[in-house]
C-alpha cells in the first residue's frame, strides 16, 4: 500500500499538469492568458529586453562623438554603432520572436450566458491578440532591428503592431519609433505625418513619450540642415529628458544648434551649462572651446576668452586637444580682425592635428575659405586640395569642396605655366655671364639645402615626400602670385609636384611615364664596373636630374625661335584657359578681363586673340556695358572669316551646326540601323561617307568602330585587327578606342599569329641591324619577385669560373616591376657575343626553385636603348631570332 506522503505528492503533480493543459495558448481562458503573460514578461521577454539594454550600453561606451561637426541626436544612426550591438540586437530579436511564436492566444474566449455584449465586451472579443506583452515583443523586435539597421524589417514589424496593440501608450510608442525609421530612411514626410497624427493632449502621452515625440522632431529637422527649426523641438524635448547622460548631451546639441542658426548670445549660455555639468571631459573640453567660437566680439572681452584658451594650451592634460584650441583661437581671432594671427592659429592647428583627422580638415577648410574670400585662389586651391587629401565622401558638402578644389587645381595649373615659361623666357633672354651667375646662386642654395636637411633624409626622399610633408610646406611659405621666378617659388613648384603625384603618383622623368610607377634595383658587386651600355639611366639623365648641376636648369629654356615659339603658345593657352576660369567657375569677371587683355596685348594675331576677343564681348554684353560693342567691332575688323565672327555675326550660326551635328548623328543611326539588319555593306558606305563628311565630329570614333565591326563580317580578322588599330592611334583617348584595345586583346589571345606578325612588324620598325656594333649578353627572368642578388651572383660565378681572361662586367636589375634583367657586356666582337650566348646554359648557371621562364639573347648597343624603352621581350626576341639565329633555324 502507498503510504500517505507519497500519494499527496503525486496527486499535486497531477494537479499541476492539469493545470497547465488548461493554460494552453490554444484556449483563451482567464488563467491561460495569466499564466501566459506571467510566463512571457518574467521569462522570454525580460531577457530580450537586457540583451537589448546591454546593446544600447555597448554603443553608450563605445561610441566617439565627432566634436567638428553637429552631433546624433541619435547615435545609432551611424552605420559604425551597427557592429558595436548587432549580437545583442540579434538575440533580443530572438527572445521577442519566441515570445510570439510561443506565447501568443489567438483564440477566441467562449461566451457564457445569453446577455447582450457592452462595447468593452465588444472590443475584448474582436482583439486580435489576447497575450498582453505580445505587442511589447513585437516593439522589442522593432526596435532591435532599427539598431541593427534592418530598416524594412523593422518598418514592416512597427506597422503590424500598430494594427495589432489596443495599448494607448504602446500604440504611441510604435508611432514614434517607425518615425524614427523613416527618418534613418529619408522619407521625412511620411515620418511628419504620422507624429503629426499624434494627440499630445492624451493622458496616455507619459513624459517619455514626450521625449521621444520631441527628439525625434528636431533629429528629422538636423538631417534635413533646418538647424533653426530644429531648436524648439529639442528644448522642449530637454524639460522631459531623464538620466545624467541624455542631459548634457542633448543640451550641448541644443548649443551647437543655436550657434548654427545664429543666436551666439543662447549657445554660449548651453554650452556654459554644459560644462557646468560635470560631463565627461571631451564634452567639457569642447563646450569651453566653443564659447570662444560663438563669443559675441560687440558685448564680451575677447582678452578674457583668449586667456583661457592659452591656459587650456599650456595645460598638458589638454595635449591632445591642441589642435582645437589652436583653431578655436584662430575664430576667435577672425572676429576680431586679426586675420594675420587668425592664419598663424589655423596653420598651428593643421600642424598639431596628429590622429585627428576632422580637426584638421576643419583648419585646412578655414585656410582655404578666407584665401578664397580675399579672393587669393593659388593659396586656396592648395588648402583645399589638403582638405580634400583627409575627408571621405561621406563628408558634409563634400561635392562642393570637391569641385571648388578641381576648378582652384585647374587655375594654379594655368598660373604656374604662365609663372613657369615667363620665369624661362627671362633667364634666356640673359646674357651667357648673367645666366650662368644666377644658375650658380640658385646651385649654391640647393647644396646649402643639403647640407641642412635632416639626418638620414635623402634627396630622393626630400623630393618624394608626399601628400602629406607637402601640406607642411605650405607652412612654411605661402605661394607667391605670378610674375616672380617659378624656380624661386618653392611653394609653387611644391604644389606643381603635389598635383602631379596625386594624379600620377612618384614617377621618373623617363619615357613612358604613365604607363607605370618604375621601379628600378641595381645589383652592383664589390669590384664590379656597370657598362654604360647597360645602364636604364644614363650620365646626361642623371645630370638633368640633378638640380646640382647646372644642365638641370638650362634644359628646358627657350634659347632658340622654335622653343620660344612654343614658350609663347603655352602662355597665350594658359591665360584663355585662367580666364575661363576665372570667369565661368568663379564670376571673377575683373580678373578674367586681364588674363584676355594680356592675350590681346602680348600676341596681337595669335590663334587664341579671337577666343579672347570674343570672352570679354561676352562678358561686357552679360554686365549691359557699351564696352561690348567695341570688342565685336575689333573681332569683325580683325577676323572676319573667324567662327568666332560668325557667332556673334549670324544669331543663327549655332542652329547650323546643331543641324549638321544632328545630320551626323541621323547617319550614325542609319548605319547602326543597317548593321542590326545585317546590311554590312550600307553600313559601311554610309560610316565611310560620314568620315569623309564630318572630319572634326565627336561621332568619328564610333563611326569608325562601327565601320570595322562591319568589315569583321565581311573580311578577316587581320583587317579587322589593322582598323581598330588605326581607330586607337588617330583618336588615342576616345572610348571607342579602349573598346578597340579590348578586342584586340581579345584577338592577340584567340589567334596568337595575328600578334606574332604584329610584333614582328613593330620589331622592325623599332629596332635596327647592327651586326658590327658592341654587343651585350642579356638575360630575361619573367618573374619580379626573383632573387635578384643571387641570380646576379650565380652570373658573376659562372664568368669567373668559364671566362676568367676576359674582362666581362655584369649587372641586374629589376625592370618596371615586370622582369628581372641581367646583363654581361665586354664583348669585343658580335661573334664572341654569340659564342657566349651559344655556350651559355641557364639552367645550369641560374638555381631556379621556383621555376621561371627564362630566356636569353644578344643585343646591340642601339637596340638596347629601344629595348629599354620598348620593355617588350618577346617582341626583341622574334627580332633577334629572325636576325641572329635564322640561319642556324634553318639547318
Amino acid at each position: 500500500m502507498i503510504p500517505d506522503r507519497i500519494a499527496y505528492k503525486y496527486l499535486l503533480f497531477a494537479g499541476i499538469i492539469l493545470s497547465m493543459a488548461q493554460c494552453s495558448v490554444e484556449k483563451n481562458t482567464g488563467s491561460s492568458r495569466f499564466y501566459q503573460g506571467l510566463t512571457s514578461r518574467y521569462n522570454i521577454y525580460f531577457n530580450g529586453v537586457e540583451s537589448f539594454k546591454a546593446g544600447v550600453d555597448r554603443i553608450d561606451k563605445g561610441y566617439i562623438d565627432d566634436f567638428s561637426a553637429i552631433l546624433r541626436i541619435f547615435e545609432y544612426s551611424d552605420p559604425s554603432t551597427q557592429a558595436m550591438c548587432s549580437a545583442d540586437m540579434e538575440r533580443a530579436v530572438i527572445k521577442a520572436s519566441k515570445v510570439i511564436s510561443l506565447k501568443s492566444i489567438t483564440a477566441k474566449p467562449e461566451v457564457k450566458g445569453n446577455s447582450i455584449p457592452t462595447p468593452a465586451d465588444e472590443e475584448f472579443m474582436n482583439r486580435k491578440e489576447y497575450n498582453q506583452w505580445v505587442d511589447d515583443a513585437y516593439l522589442l523586435m522593432g526596435k532591435a532591428r532599427l539598431y541593427k539597421r534592418d530598416y524594412e524589417l523593422s518598418k514592416s514589424t512597427f506597422n503590424f503592431n500598430l494594427t495589432l496593440t489596443v495599448d494607448p501608450k504602446i500604440k504611441i510608442e510604435t508611432t514614434i519609433w517607425l518615425a524614427r525609421v523613416y527618418d534613418e530612411t529619408g522619407n521625412y514626410n511620411e515620418s511628419s505625418r504620422i507624429l503629426n497624427d499624434l494627440d499630445l493632449a492624451s493622458k496616455d502621452f507619459t513624459s517619455g513619450l514626450k521625449e521621444m515625440y520631441y527628439t525625434t522632431i528636431a533629429d528629422r529637422l538636423v538631417k534635413q540642415k533646418r538647424y533653426g527649426e530644429a531648436v524648439e523641438p529639442l528644448s522642449e524635448a530637454l524639460k522631459y529628458i531623464s538620466g545624467k547622460r541624455n542631459a548634457y548631451r542633448l543640451t550641448y546639441i541644443l548649443a551647437q544648434l543655436c550657434e548654427k542658426s545664429g543666436d551666439g548670445k543662447r549657445a554660449t549660455e548651453l554650452y556654459g551649462k554644459v560644462a557646468k555639468m560635470n560631463p565627461p571631459y571631451d564634452f567639457e573640453f569642447n563646450a569651453r572651446i566653443n564659447i570662444a567660437g560663438v563669443f559675441d566680439i560687440n558685448t564680451g572681452n575677447p582678452n578674457a576668452i583668449k586667456k583661457v584658451l592659452e591656459k587650456m594650451l599650456r595645460n598638458s592634460k589638454n595635449k591632445e586637444f591642441r589642435d582645437q584650441i589652436y583653431f578655436a583661437l584662430g575664430n576667435l581671432y577672425m572676429k576680431q580682425g586679426l586675420e594675420s594671427n587668425a592664419v598663424k592659429s589655423y596653420i598651428s592647428s593643421a600642424r598639431a592635428s596628429t590622429t585627428n583627422r576632422s580637426q584638421r580638415t576643419r583648419s585646412y577648410l578655414a585656410l582655404a575659405e578666407y584665401y578664397y574670400k580675399k579672393p587669393d585662389y593659388v593659396n586656396s586651391g592648395s588648402y583645399y586640395d589638403s582638405a580634400l587629401f583627409f575627408i571621405d565622401s561621406k563628408y558634409p558638402d563634400y561635392d562642393q569642396i570637391k569641385a571648388k578644389s578641381l576648378n582652384l587645381n585647374s587655375l594654379v595649373g594655368h598660373l604656374n605655366t604662365i609663372q613657369r615659361e615667363d620665369s624661362l623666357q627671362k633667364v634666356a633672354k640673359m646674357t651667357e655671364q648673367q645666366r650662368t651667375a644666377l644658375i650658380a646662386s640658385i646651385i649654391e642654395k640647393a647644396k646649402e639645402d643639403e647640407k641642412n636637411k635632416k639626418p638620414g633624409e635623402s634627396q630622393a626622399d626630400r623630393y618624394n615626400l608626399g601628400q602629406y610633408y607637402e601640406n607642411e610646406r605650405r607652412f612654411q611659405n605661402n605661394i607667391d602670385q605670378e610674375g616672380k621666378w617659378y624656380f624661386y617659388n618653392q611653394s609653387a613648384l611644391g604644389f606643381g609636384r603635389t598635383e602631379f603625384r596625386r594624379r600620377w603618383g612618384d614617377r621618373k622623368l623617363e619615357d613612358n611615364w604613365r604607363r607605370l610607377d618604375k621601379t628600378h634595383v641595381a645589383s652592383a658587386q664589390p669590384g664590379v664596373q656597370q657598362e654604360e651600355t647597360t645602364q636604364v639611366r644614363t650620365d646626361s639623365t642623371k645630370t638633368l636630374k640633378d638640380n646640382k648641376k647646372p644642365e638641370f636648369y638650362l634644359r628646358n629654356l627657350p634659347l632658340t625661335d622654335s622653343l620660344l615659339a612654343v614658350s609663347n603658345d603655352r602662355i597665350a593657352s594658359a591665360l584663355l584657359e585662367s580666364g575661363k576660369v576665372y570667369s565661368e567657375k568663379f564670376k571673377d569677371d575683373a580678373k578674367a578681363i586681364v588674363s584676355f587683355e594680356k592675350i590681346i596685348d602680348r600676341y596681337p594675331g595669335d590663334i587664341y586673340e579671337p577666343e579672347a576677343i570674343y570672352s570679354i564681348y561676352k562678358i561686357y554684353i552679360e554686365q549691359h556695358d557699351q564696352k561690348a560693342e567695341l570688342y565685336k567691332q575689333k573681332l569683325i575688323q580683325k577676323y572676319p572669316e573667324n567662327e568666332f565672327t560668325k557667332i556673334i555675326s549670324d544669331p543663327a550660326y549655332f542652329t547650323k551646326l546643331l543641324e549638321s551635328k544632328h545630320e551626323s548623328e541621323k547617319m550614325y543611326q542609319e548605319a547602326y540601323d543597317d548593321y542590326i539588319k545585317e546590311d554590312f555593306k550600307g553600313a559601311i558606305a554610309i560610316c565611310s561617307q560620314a568620315i569623309l563628311m564630318y572630319t572634326k565630329d565627336d561621332l568619328i570614333p564610333k563611326f569608325m568602330l562601327l565601320r570595322s565591326y562591319c568589315i569583321a563580317k565581311t573580311s578577316d580578322e587581320r583587317t579587322f585587327k589593322e582598323l581598330l588599330n588605326a581607330l586607337i592611334k588617330e583618336y588615342p583617348s576616345a572610348a571607342e578606342s579602349a573598346k578597340a584595345a579590348d578586342i584586340i586583346a581579345f584577338l592577340n589571345n584567340k589567334i596568337p599569329e595575328l600578334k606574332v606578325e604584329e610584333d614582328k612588324q613593330i620589331a622592325s620598325e623599332i629596332y635596327t641591324d647592327e651586326m658590327d656594333s658592341q654587343h651585350t649578353f642579356v638575360i630575361i627572368i619573367k618573374n619580379p619577385s626573383f632573387n635578384l642578388n643571387q641570380a646576379t651572383f650565380d652570373l658573376i660565378s659562372y664568368n669567373i669560373d668559364n671566362y676568367t681572361n676576359k674582362n666581362l662586367k655584369t649587372q641586374g636589375s629589376l625592370v618596371d616591376d615586370k622582369f628581372i634583367m641581367l646583363t654581361v657586356s665586354g664583348f669585343q666582337k658580335t661573334d664572341e657575343a654569340m659564342d657566349y650566348y651559344r655556350a651559355f646554359r641557364t639552367d645550369g648557371v641560374i638555381r631556379n626553385p621556383s621555376g621561371s621562364k627564362i630566356e636569353s639573347f644578344i643585343i646591340g648597343k642601339k637596340n638596347l636603348a629601344a629595348f629599354l624603352k620598348d620593355k617588350n621581350t618577346d617582341r626583341y626576341i622574334l627580332f633577334f631570332r629572325e636576325k641572329y639565329l635564322h640561319e642556324e633555324i634553318k639547318k
